[in-house]
């Protein structure tokens, strides 16, 4: 029989890396997750304060306040032409940087949410 000392330590080396890699795709996953949750969760929020509100000042902060930065908000229709009892949109973009490093920069793109209420008060 040959001598096989060190034969675990080496396929830990082997192994390792990929075990860490994939530990940092689950969670850079799972960050993501949070973020769309989040960007869901600002466009309801800007959708209502838009529903009364006519100023774009409130909707935007209202869409900053769950705390994710570099948010595009539009909002549709624009304050002059709402009309009580139709529909207003609110579209939030945002573009996530990578959360973990090395792995996050494969998780680049654009997300985006929407929400529409009923306008209470033009």
């Amino acid at each position: 029989m040959r001598d096989e000392r060190g034969q675990t330590t080496l396929e830990l080396a082997f192994c390792l890396p990929i075990l860490v890699v994939l530990l940092g795709v689950v969670v850079e996953v799972g960050l993501l997750a949070g973020d769309k949750v989040r960007l869901e969760h600002a466009a309801r929020e800007a959708a209502r304060t838009a529903a009364v509100e006519s100023e774009a000042a409130p909707v935007e902060a209202a869409a900053r306040a769950g705390g994710l930065p570099g948010l595009e908000v539009k909002v549709s229709p624009p304050s002059d032409a709402r009309v009580q009892g139709e529909p207003v949109t609110v579209t939030v973009g945002y573009s996530p940087s990578g959360h973990v490093p090395l792995v996050g920069a494969l998780f680049t793109g654009e997300m985006s949410a929407s929400a529409q209420m009923r306008i209470e008060r033009p």
